[in-house]
């Protein structure tokens, strides 16, 4: 047999056995996936916005550049606050986690970012106007609310209930909603991942074998362990699960900026 030939007997059964993988998913998990998605999956939304990025070079400042965005997020009230990771929503924060990672050093500086257009394109295809109300980067949180200025009967939403919370334990079975970019329609998709690592300091986080930006992770159960953001240290990033109970603090102080 030659190196052709071996080479691709060795990617077919590469194939062959991923698809056998697949296909051989408990009985169980596959009861409980199904299940998660009908329940959770019209709780991810599409987070739309216009981000304008303002540069300087030394003390000259540059023109202002617009990047549209487009990111899933998690309802997590039946008013519509809902929160995404901030790293994929700003990059201001990539930015800086970078400057910082190679010491500073000589270029453009990244000194602003603006929000405009900001919007929640519902499961239904459906677009809410909405605000842009908190973030923080130290948790890579960002949240945003329903714009009740703008015309529109009011809606309830349905949301994940971050106070039905589990706690992690490492190698247990959990799983991700999320959903598909616009161009694959948007389709729920959900997955079975496990916790492969906890880090304890300097707070709590989980590390997962898959995951998805800003959606949520659930137990078999149902229960929300957390949602997926980065973890930016020293120019590197890492995608790591906040428990959810760190984001519920947060939603607090973002609840009542919208409210305001």
């Amino acid at each position: 047999m030659n190196r052709l030939t071996v080479t691709s007997a060795l990617v077919a059964l590469g194939l062959a056995s991923s698809v056998g993988a697949l296909r051989a998913a408990p009985e169980a998990d596959a009861v409980a996936g199904r299940a998660l998605v009908k329940r959770y999956a019209d709780a991810i939304v599409g987070v739309e916005l216009v981000v304008t990025v303002k540069f300087k070079m030394g003390d000259r400042e540059m023109p202002p550049r617009e990047q549209r965005i487009e990111v899933n997020g998690t309802v997590i009230s039946a008013g519509g606050l809902t929160v995404t990771s901030l790293a994929q929503v700003d990059p201001q924060v990539q930015f800086d986690s970078i400057r910082s990672g190679q010491g500073g050093g000589r270029g453009p500086e990244l000194v602003g970012t603006d929000f405009k257009e900001v919007k929640l394109r519902l499961a239904d295809g459906s677009e809410v106007p909405a605000k842009f109300v908190l973030k923080d980067a130290d948790l890579d949180l960002a949240f945003m609310a329903p714009d009740e200025s703008a015309e529109g009967p009011k809606r309830s939403f349905p949301f994940v209930k971050l106070d039905e919370a589990v706690e992690g334990t490492v190698l247990g079975g959990y799983f991700y909603v999320a959903r598909a970019p616009k161009i694959l329609q948007r389709v729920p998709l959900i997955r079975a991942t496990d916790i492969s690592g906890i880090v304890e300091k300097p707070r709590r986080f989980y590390l997962l074998t898959e995951q998805s930006m800003g959606s949520p992770v659930f137990d078999p159960q149902g229960h929300v362990l957390g949602i997926t953001v980065q973890h930016l240290a020293s120019g590197r990033q890492i995608a790591i699960v906040l428990p959810a109970g760190d984001v519920a603090e947060m939603a607090k102080q973002a609840g009542a900026a919208a409210a305001k």
